[in-house]
């Protein structure tokens, strides 16, 4: 179905205007279902890949049609706007990031030495905004080059290094 201009008469107040505008309705209704599909384009997530560390948490909405941002691991990391100006999506692309939001511990720092000595690109990036925290859902959020997240917690894994090994494909 291809949607052409839309035609000439379809403002008439009489049985032909309403007809064009009931074929224009149904062509839309039909049509929207490839328009309005952000959640099959944003809203792609791994599930069950080796690469991604599952906290077991339930699965969040799955709709072809809308977006629900999660930091379950596995879907993409959620849009925020920074206090700077920034989109949360800037901070993705160069390497693995570590996101913190809260005050940082020093258990999180061995998270990055962890990274450090496996020879990791990794990033780690300090976030102090209710709303970003509320989105992020956690209190460390690690998400990769790509931007879909592959761990999160709220405080660092017992064995940082296997996090590590798992996230870049060793285990």
């Amino acid at each position: 179905m291809v949607m052409d201009e839309t035609e000439a008469d379809i403002d008439r107040d009489d049985a032909l205007g309403e007809a064009k505008r009931a074929a224009l309705t149904e062509k839309l209704r039909i049509l929207s279902r490839q328009f309005n599909s952000a959640g099959v384009h944003l809203g792609y997530r791994y599930i069950h890949s080796p690469i991604i560390a599952a906290d077991g948490a339930p699965e969040p909405p799955d709709d072809p049609s809308q977006v629900s941002p999660s930091t379950w691991p596995g879907c993409r990391a959620p849009h925020a706007w920074l206090a700077d100006g920034r989109s949360t999506l800037d901070m993705f692309g160069d390497g693995f990031v570590l996101v913190r939001l809260g005050e940082a511990q020093q258990s999180d720092e061995d998270l990055r030495l962890a990274a450090e000595g496996a020879g990791m690109p990794f990033n780690v990036v300090d976030i102090r905004q209710p709303d970003v925290s509320a989105l992020y859902e956690r209190r460390l959020v690690l998400v990769r080059p790509d931007g879909h997240v592959a761990w999160r917690g709220d405080e660092a894994p017992a064995d940082c290094a296997a996090l590590i090994d798992r996230v870049r494909g060793l285990q």
